[in-house]
């Protein structure tokens, strides 16, 4: 059996690894045998599986975690895709039976698939049913009751790239959460997550090469007391402090904390990006940063490696994205970075080129195009009478920052050669222009939402989450009607914007439709109130993200951008209007902005 001791997790796993089954990088359930008692999906929420006991549903006592009927004669499975697009190599496996005692999975056995893109589109359910697709890279181990299970992959395993799991749950019963754990190969030139290509020399294309999806390490942390250090390389900028690294206070005189990220691949980086996000009255008073070269067989550089200097200490602000250069242009496969004297830090990127590349193509790195670095962003902040306990998101939309803006790569938009940064969308910030339609989710865990069991204890309804109204005058013969938006994605970021729409009589919803597996990343949505001239009024111009498990609906005469998607490929988006049929003139105004 390949078991880890739990007090070698950090050896083992924590240094070494990344959690590639993690729903952040975009992990998922694809099936399941049986979720009669509690849904698979709970296997891979974030935090740690929480006590329901004493509290029961239509079909029994509650558990946060995967739960199937009794009296299986063989086993429960479960499907899993890992986050990363191409997969990841396997370093092991966290199997919690917390809080089941007595119908808690008596076995478990651990499977994996490598599919190629072609065949995954095609495969389909034959995942589930052909046993002989998959190898075994955990045997048959028992599991105890209410406790966290370490796994090791099976030896000849781990070398090689898989992109699907299958857990056995031997043969039924309960399991909390399930982490996998492994290694992102660094992408393919011209496909790293961000990646800004050059057309004319790919040696030249940018990339953030400390990200998790760029195959980004963060093999040390010092402190991870309520957050953990991993969290600065994720993907987006996250939804709460919960999600970034965060530090104990000290009270020691020079006091510091440190993590070190090992690169996906070395490169010559030209700026950094500290995001002090969420973090506004705990955020580091300021960060330093070092680089090295190291190349040893060990994951962490050892206390005799040479540091330079790539960031002399710099103040860091609340709320922010400080954007630094880097100076030197040295080779380097580590960054220390170092806040001082603790608080908190939500992501970290490290954008540059990488190193093969340039030697390859034997490029002078002292004669290379300069990387323009992208000025500072302010989140909109609190002021001295709101709310302390507001989140940042749902700040109403006049306290948005502005700022003139140079970078490409900026999620938000651009109108009159102002920038206005997107903040996430919730439903009390998207009040004055419209309704959210979403239930709970990993973004958005509402559980105030109301609902009611229906369908014979087999779904919750979530209800009146948007009203459709119709305020045509009754000779326009007004009716509702249901259409498909097919939107491409934005070609860029920030968006420029020219135009506004409204529609006078009506409410307008937006429900994004995308495959589970697909490269939608969200929308951005454009919003403004009516001036006392009849025209938007930009003082009440807004800009939210959304993700692709949330719909909007417009109030009647609300100003608003036609969708703005964002991602790779193109997204379908349900359309619910009123329209005349005889005055189709009233049904919608655009004014140039």
């Amino acid at each position: 059996m390949t078991a880890i001791p739990l007090d070698q997790f950090d050896a083992v796993l924590g240094s070494t690894s990344t959690e590639i089954s993690s729903v952040a990088l975009g992990g998922h359930i694809l099936s399941t045998s049986d979720e009669w008692f509690a849904p698979a999906s709970s296997l891979l929420k974030v935090g740690p599986a929480p006590s329901l006991k004493g509290q029961f549903g239509p079909k029994g006592a509650l558990f946060d975690g995967w739960e199937t009927r009794r009296h299986n004669p063989t086993y429960d499975w479960v499907i899993l895709r890992l986050g990363p697009s191409a997969g990841g190599r396997l370093i092991g496996f966290d199997v919690d039976t917390a809080n089941f005692n007595g119908n808690e999975a008596p076995e478990i056995s651990i499977h994996a698939l490598a599919l190629t893109p072609e065949e995954e589109a095609q495969t389909g359910n034959a995942l589930a049913q052909n046993d002989a697709l998959w190898e075994e890279v955990v045997p048959v181990s028992p599991c105890g009751p209410s406790q966290r299970h370490l796994f090791k992959v099976a030896e000849g395993k781990g070398d090689k790239i898989y992109t699907h799991i299958k857990l056995h749950m031997i043969p039924d019963g309960g399991i909390a959460r399930f982490r996998v754990y492994g290694v992102i190969p660094p992408p393919p030139v011209g496909q790293g997550e961000g990646e800004e290509v050059n057309a004319e020399n790919s040696a030249l294309n940018v990339l953030d090469l400390a990200h998790c999806l760029n195959g980004g390490r963060v093999v040390f942390t010092d402190d991870q007391h309520f957050g953990a250090g991993s969290n600065i390389i994720l993907p987006g900028r996250g939804k709460d402090m919960g999600d970034g690294w965060e530090t104990r206070r000290s009270r020691a005189k020079g006091h510091f904390n440190w993590a070190i990220i090992k690169l996906g691949e070395p490169g010559f980086l030209s700026y950094a990006e500290v995001d002090t996000a969420h973090f506004l009255g705990n955020f580091p008073e300021s960060v330093e940063l070092l680089g090295t070269v190291y190349n040893h067989s060990s994951t962490v550089p050892s206390a005799a490696a040479e540091w330079i200097t790539l960031l002399p200490r710099t103040k860091l602000g609340p709320g922010r994205r400080h954007f630094f250069p880097i100076s030197g242009g040295s080779y380097i496969t580590h960054v220390m970075v170092k806040m001082h004297p603790d608080g908190g830090i939500k992501r970290v990127r490290l954008h540059g080129r990488r190193a093969a590349t340039i030697i390859s193509a034997a490029m002078d790195v002292n004669a290379l195009p300069v990387i323009p670095v992208p000025q500072d962003i302010q989140d909109p902040l609190p002021s001295a009478t709101s709310d302390p306990f507001a989140p940042v998101s749902a700040l109403p939309p006049s306290t948005i920052s502005r700022g003139t803006c140079k970078c490409n790569t900026t999620t938000g938009i651009v109108l009159h050669s102002t920038f206005v940064a997107a903040v996430h969308l919730t439903a009390e910030a998207f009040k004055p222009y419209g309704a959210v339609i979403d239930g709970p989710s990993a973004q958005n865990p509402d559980k105030w939402k109301p609902f009611k069991i229906v369908n014979q204890g087999t779904a919750k309804k979530y209800l009146n989450l948007a009203e459709i109204l119709n305020k045509y005058p009754s000779e326009a013969g007004a009716k509702t009607n249901v259409h498909v938006y097919r939107c491409d994605p934005a070609p860029t970021l920030p968006f420029e914007v020219k135009l506004l729409e409204r529609h006078r009589f009506t409410t307008q919803a937006f429900i994004p439709m995308v495959p589970v597996d697909g490269k939608q990343k969200g929308f951005l949505v454009v919003v403004a109130l009516n001036g006392q001239d009849d025209k938007p009024d930009l003082n009440t111009l807004a800009v939210f993200l959304a993700t692709t498990e949330q719909a909007i609906q417009y109030h009647p005469g609300i100003w608003h951008h036609p969708m703005i998607a964002l991602g790779k490929q193109a997204t379908d988006f349900a359309c619910i209007v009123n329209e005349s049929v005889t005055q189709p003139q009233l049904d919608c105004d655009e004014v140039e902005v």
